[in-house]
């Protein structure tokens, strides 16, 4: 019988969403610009190494608010991944993020490419960068420092879980995300596994049971 009271889970959630909000709105955005890179890169438009950075730029700042919630909004303003990159490295000294020191410098290029006079922007484009970004992405996202039910309700886990909803749909978010992505299909079964468990926690049947 439903008592009309959230899960303990729900109410952890909700909490957690309100004490970082901005974080989670980055998060957002950033699987979305993940999402649109892939489809452009995938149909040969280098546009989308540009918006690879910016998931990756919006990524690393969550992880910054996600550690200092209250942090003033001058502080992350700045685009540079690879400082963004150094200051999780330190805050986060337990995560082998010095891995991806090249593929954020290579992607920060990327982005300075948005200006064809720009002499710091790179020099060769290819959208094989994208097994890089996709590689940095999911280790980003496998590792975000939240409890583990946010994880699956933010960033690019309620995107690529949508299908196992009610409505059993696949969005073009999803699709995308997914399309030949060596670094996530292999988690992909122990993800569906972990979402039905967050989602149970969440709400629990016997809460919605008459």
């Amino acid at each position: 019988m439903n008592d009309g009271q959230p899960s303990p889970a729900f109410q952890e959630l909700m909490s957690f969403g309100r004490e970082h909000s901005r974080a989670t709105l980055l998060l957002a955005t950033a699987a979305h610009d993940y999402a649109a890179a892939r489809c452009l890169l995938f149909n040969g438009m280098f546009e989308g190494l540009v918006l690879g950075a910016q998931a990756i730029e919006k990524t690393l700042k969550a992880y910054l608010l996600l550690h200092e919630p209250q942090r003033p909004a001058k502080a992350i303003q700045h685009h540079s991944l690879p400082k963004l990159l150094a200051e999780a490295i330190a805050i986060f000294p337990h995560l082998p993020l010095q891995y991806f020191v090249s593929v954020v410098e290579k992607f920060r290029r990327h982005y300075q490419a948005r200006y064809p006079d720009n002499p710091d922007a790179s020099v060769s484009k290819t959208t094989a960068d994208i097994r890089e970004l996709d590689e940095l992405v999911i280790f980003l996202s496998e590792n975000m420092p939240c409890p583990h039910i946010v994880k699956y309700r933010a960033g690019i886990y309620p995107l690529i879980t949508f299908s196992l909803g009610y409505s059993r749909t696949v969005t073009t978010w999803e699709s995308w995300i997914k399309q030949d992505n060596n670094a996530l299909l292999p988690l992909i079964p122990r993800i569906n596994g972990e979402y039905a468990a967050v989602m149970e926690a969440l709400h629990p049947t016997h809460l919605t049971a008459v």
